[in-house]
């Protein structure tokens, strides 16, 4: 966790980097005027009266009045948490209506490109996105822990997977990583075989829901993400073939 930056962390939560400049400098002085609040934040004081109102009403920072003028307060971080808790309140509520407005009948097929490490990322993370369904994983995964590491699929996406109880088959060369996973098959809700090593290529695909995912080698690193009906169903066909002869 050290390694986290934390002004990216708070641009993610929904701040601008002046509100993030601002709640910092005021964690750090537990409170104090605008005057006060611009000289540790480095944001002029007329810019921070309408930056602190903002946090205030989203609840971030709080304020009370004194005899001269207004003295705001940092509040704890802890109340990050507690809001996104609320917000997610809030949503589950209200879920039932938003789904009963989404015309679900404009869907239409899709292809993204990535480039580049994070494209690969930001897809096998997409992969977790729901509970209880399959992921359907053929390739190198050799070739692909070069790229995103053996220390996220067993530090990050197993543990992320088992928590959202998806499960998992993988059609993978024989390599030495592959085959310390398969001893762990029945813990991780996962199934594995093996390809002919006669038959070897660097690239991956995954199968979810109704996404397809091709991964190139490392040394095109790109990334392609197939969203359609058709097309998924058609490789979940041909994974179930070379599943049934392996």
């Amino acid at each position: 966790m050290k390694n986290l930056n934390i002004n990216q962390i708070l641009e993610n939560y929904g701040l601008t980097p002046k509100e993030i400049q601002i709640y910092l400098a005021l964690l750090s002085i537990g409170e104090g005027t605008a005057t006060e609040i611009s000289d540790h934040s480095k944001v002029k004081r007329t810019t921070v009266y309408p930056i602190a109102d903002k946090l205030v009403k989203r609840g971030i920072i709080g304020q009370y009045r004194v005899k001269y003028g207004t003295r705001f307060v940092a509040v704890s971080p802890k109340n990050l948490i507690s809001r996104l808790e609320s917000i997610k309140f809030e949503l589950t509520a209200v879920l039932p209506e938003l789904e009963a407005i989404e015309k679900k009948d404009l869907f239409k097929p899709s292809v993204k490109f990535f480039e580049g490490k994070e494209g690969y990322l930001n897809t096998v993370n997409e992969s977790l996105n729901g509970y209880s369904f399959e992921v359907l994983y053929l390739g190198s995964a050799e070739e692909l822990n070069n790229i995103i590491t053996e220390k996220y699929v067993t530090d990050v996406y197993i543990p992320e997977r088992l928590k959202r109880r998806i499960k998992f088959r993988q059609l993978v060369f024989n390599d030495n990583f592959s085959k310390i996973l398969k001893d762990k098959d029945p813990a991780e809700l996962r199934v594995t075989k093996f390809l002919p090593n006669n038959f070897s290529f660097d690239g991956n695909m995954l199968i979810y829901k109704d996404k397809v995912a091709y991964f190139s080698s490392k040394k095109e690193l790109t990334t392609m993400l197939i969203e359609s009906v058709d097309i998924a169903q058609m490789e979940k066909k041909k994974f179930e073939i070379i599943w049934a002869k392996s």
